[in-house]
């Protein structure tokens, strides 16, 4: 895959500072918003990593207001987000894996494989159309609470552990997020508890609709869904004060990919899951269905290929994508999920809550497309998650085996977690 290294260091600046083939983004000289591009507030400069101790990274009082401005900008553009909705399957199917009828209910022991399929299928076309789908329900209350129990004590230890100089790394713990004040990428280990349950609901149990509608989508482009790679297993935590993050793309995607004959075939999948209700001061995920295309990158990052992707002095590619295109809010119950394509232009919103301590917490699993040797991006997760090649088929057979007192044959490569 061919990469832009600028449109790259951009979209990974959206959320952070990152390490980039041994080069660190980080932000440069600032002009005011552009009234014609909002791409021209700031640069980006590439510098050289001196090896030096790799704390906690924060940002500078300039950097923080020029980040404010432009992602206020990008707002003031953007069709005002509605609430992303569960995507009803026809013929009314609720419940477990569904838009259902009741908060938490589950049903699906109740819906025959053809209604079952059905919902796979709906769910699917969903997100191949649109690049993200809504499904309720997919993890149950008590399993989401003791996920989220365990996680935020684990951001605390993991945080405690890097501020006494015990780890030297932040990127043990934590992607690297150069907006992290009061926002953190918590990597999780495969193996606690509270993880293989949450895991087990999502890819394992008998109603694994995320499993199934992952493979289903990857194996309508000719792939085989159940080699789809374990690539991403972490938590995204943001609580009162977090900004606005800028808008981005995770997978940044400006040519045909190598290996993938078409250009809507996903390279990664990502499903976020609330860990509990995520109302709207809590800085939810907005995202553009529909942007998870060339021509959408193409233009959203100016690259000048056509006259739809070039800049000129009245005119901003960028800007006409962040007001023509819709936008949806993800304001979801505990429990509910949302698989979407990372190509998908998005952003975390700023978290007002009122409450200091009221954490937002998504979990997400990511699988890369077995036919792709690298996304063009690196992994977010640790623990030897990413490359530990683990599979969709050998990832649910070993939660599987672990119910029932077997040996697992992978996980218990990454099995060392705090």
């Amino acid at each position: 895959m061919k990469f832009r290294i600028a449109a790259v260091i951009l979209s990974f600046l959206c959320q952070g500072s990152h390490q980039v083939d041994g080069f660190q983004a980080s932000i440069g000289a600032c002009t005011a918003p552009s009234t014609v591009s909002s791409t021209a507030l700031f640069n980006v400069v590439a510098q050289v990593g001196d090896g030096q101790d790799r704390r906690f990274m924060y940002m500078t009082e300039e950097q923080d207001r020029t980040l404010k401005e432009k992602g206020d900008y990008e707002a003031s553009l953007m069709k005002k987000p509605r609430p992303l909705k569960p995507n009803k399957v026809r013929g009314g199917a609720g419940g477990f894996g569904g838009a259902a009828k009741k908060k938490n209910s589950k049903n699906s022991k109740s819906k025959s494989p053809e209604d079952n399929l059905a919902a796979i299928q709906s769910h699917a076309k969903a997100l191949q159309t649109d690049g993200i789908v809504r499904i309720d329900n997919v993890l149950s209350p008590n399993i989401a609470d003791a996920l989220r129990d365990y996680l935020i004590d684990l951001r605390a230890r993991s945080t405690a552990a890097i501020e006494s100089g015990e780890i030297t790394d932040s990127q043990q713990r934590f992607a690297d997020v150069l907006l992290n004040q009061n926002r953190c990428d918590l990597k999780i280990p495969l193996g606690p508890e509270p993880v293989n349950n949450a895991l087990r609901d999502l890819l394992a149990s008998e109603t694994a609709i995320v499993r199934q509608v992952m493979e289903y989508v990857f194996e309508s482009y000719g792939g085989v869904g159940r080699d789809a790679e374990l690539w991403e297993l972490n938590c995204f935590m943001s609580n009162s004060g977090a900004r606005r993050q800028l808008v981005h793309a995770d997978n940044v995607c400006l040519e045909p990919v190598i290996g993938l004959k078409n250009e809507m075939e996903p390279i990664v999948l990502t499903c976020f899951v609330a860990l509990q209700d995520i109302d709207e001061t809590m800085g939810p995920t907005v995202w553009m269905p529909g942007t998870h295309t060339l021509e959408a990158h193409n233009r959203f990052f100016e690259t000048g290929v056509d006259e739809a992707s070039t800049p000129t002095d009245t005119f901003s590619p960028k800007d006409t994508i962040l007001q023509s295109s819709k936008a949806v809010l993800g304001t979801i119950p505990k429990g509910a999920c949302v698989i979407f394509d990372p190509r998908v232009l998005h952003c975390a919103g700023a978290n007002t809550c009122p409450d200091p301590d009221k954490t937002r917490a998504l979990f997400y699993v990511s699988f890369k497309n077995p036919k792709i040797d690298n996304p063009g991006c690196p992994s977010t997760s640790g623990y030897g998650v990413a490359t530990a090649e683990i599979t969709m088929e050998a990832l649910t057979e070993d939660l599987k085996a672990e119910v029932t007192g077997q040996p697992a044959r992978k996980m218990n490569i990454v099995s060392c977690f705090p």
